[in-house]
């Protein structure tokens, strides 16, 4: 299912819920959640925070009730819109907002009213007077819950917003003769990448094609048939679409692609090979995170030095530190360390926080070195967070469901090599003495309390777990075995 959403319409649809959202009392700078699929809703109530002023937060639609409730609450929601996909989700995460402020999205939700009735009553036209919004999204590590990202206060200036800035320089950088076309969004709107360059194409003149799910001949149809000429993709879709038979892809003329940009997992060098023998030096791949940083780096470059994610964007210095804080030699590892405009903090977590920024430099955790032209290789990171398809998976969220399990004394989940997913999650459990511990069984009960793509796809059972005389799992001790002879990249 996709639907197509014509440029013009991305900001009518914006300024009518803006004027909802004026005549509902959400004042200039308050903050509002969604939780929607990829429909044009999204787009719509995306553009009018940045448009109003306001601080929009969207929910991850795999969360359960449980973190999409926290999530709303920290992030200050004072409304919610939610599709009628996620009611029971919606319900649970609304619970403390009064009715007028919770928002249906195709179809009804108990308690909630229907979008459509409400932006009907106001127009498309311009706004008087805009303001840039922003966004704070969530993100989490080891310890379980999302962590939102706080970024300082925007200023009164007009829009666009910063993640929309963002989105135009890069399609502006890579895809400057076709930067009006058409952009294919394959990716869920929730997550920041596919966002900022969906909204920073539609900034530009695109119209938007919405996918409504992943299937990979389908992606190629719709390449051919919209004329498509940018788009967003995580390496698991490039497998997807390397696995089709070759007269399905030479079905689809993809000629028109200029540009596709991926980033938030691993890629193997051969995939991405593939692909660019495939479409063309087409890719371009970038590495950052919602709290900022980055690096990019163009197809060419990439074949020049293949594993490499780039050099810093111009406005970003990078350093490689050792343990201590001080910077290593070229080709030497140590922590991947940015300087960058602007500051943010992980709310309500100043540990998190202190952790990642430092003296004016913010890191996302991972180890990697930089060669003489000053390309940043990746080698490994330090959270335990295991990348699967692009999706974070965190394990003790995972560990602590599984330590309910009758008979199981101990466990250590780790990521461990899958040349599909990039990774794969594994539960390595320690039975309790004279326990047959049946590892089908265990998956049963996990499915029961975890989603679908945090339940071990593999068990392992060993005779004891290594600790560290503090207590802690060696995890790295554990995962180690599964990683030999082969690198492990973010």
């Amino acid at each position: 299912m996709h639907t197509v959403t014509r440029n013009a319409e991305i900001q009518s649809g914006a300024n009518q819920f803006v004027r909802a959202l004026d005549a509902l009392g959400l004042a200039p700078r308050a903050s509002f959640a969604t939780l929607l699929p990829n429909v044009p809703e999204f787009l719509w109530t995306y553009r009018a925070a940045a448009w109003s002023g306001r601080r929009l937060t969207p929910l991850s639609w795999r969360w359960g009730a449980e973190d999409a409730k926290y999530v709303v609450e920290n992030c200050e929601a004072e409304l919610f819109v939610a599709h009628a996909r996620f009611a029971d989700v919606a319900v649970a995460a609304a619970a403390s907002l009064p009715p007028e402020r919770c928002i249906s999205v195709g179809g009804p939700i108990p308690g909630f009213r229907d979008y459509t009735e409400l932006v009907g009553q106001f127009g498309g036209e311009d706004l008087d007077r805009p303001l840039a919004g922003d966004t704070m999204l969530y993100t989490s590590g080891t310890t379980g819950r999302p962590k939102g990202v706080l970024r300082g206060r925007v200023a009164d200036t007009r829009p666009p917003s910063r993640a929309g800035l963002a989105g135009m320089q890069m399609i502006r950088t890579y895809l400057p003769d076709g930067d009006d076309g058409v952009h294919l969004v394959a990716c869920p709107l929730y997550h920041a990448g596919p966002v900022s360059y969906a909204e920073g194409a539609a900034l530009l003149g695109a119209d938007l094609v919405l996918m409504d799910g992943w299937d990979a001949e389908e992606f190629l149809r719709l390449v051919a048939s919209h004329r498509v000429t940018s788009t967003f993709l995580v390496p698991i879709q490039f497998v997807r679409l390397l696995r089709l038979p070759p007269e399905v892809r030479a079905r689809y003329d993809v000629g028109s692609l200029g540009l596709v940009i991926h980033g938030s997992a691993p890629v193997a060098p051969d995939v991405k090979r593939a692909m660019i023998e495939w479409l063309g030096p087409v890719l371009y791949e970038f590495y950052g995170g919602t709290e900022g940083g980055g690096c990019t780096i163009s197809s060419a470059e990439w074949l020049a030095r293949p594993g490499s994610v780039g050099r810093p964007f111009p406005h970003l210095e990078l350093s490689i530190l050792d343990d201590e804080g001080r910077s290593v030699a070229t080709g030497v590892e140590g922590e991947v360390w940015f300087r960058q405009p602007g500051e943010f903090t992980y709310k309500d977590d100043p540990d998190k926080t202190a952790a990642a920024v430092r003296n004016g430099l913010m890191t996302l955790g991972d180890i990697g070195y930089v060669d003489d032209e000053g390309y940043l290789f990746l080698c490994d990171r330090r959270a335990d967070v295991i990348v699967s398809g692009g999706v974070n998976i965190y394990p003790a969220q995972i560990e602590a469901a599984l330590a309910g399990f009758p008979g199981l004394a101990d466990c250590c989940v780790v990521g461990a090599p899958d040349d599909e997913w990039g990774e794969m999650v594994v539960a390595v459990v320690e039975p309790v003495e004279g326990v047959e511990l049946d590892p089908e069984a265990l998956r049963a009960f996990a499915a029961g309390r975890l989603a679908r793509y945090q339940v071990p796809r593999r068990i392992d059972l060993v005779g004891s777990l290594p600790r560290t005389e503090t207590g802690k799992l060696a995890r790295r001790a554990v995962r180690n075995p599964y990683w030999s002879g082969r690198e492990r990249r973010i």
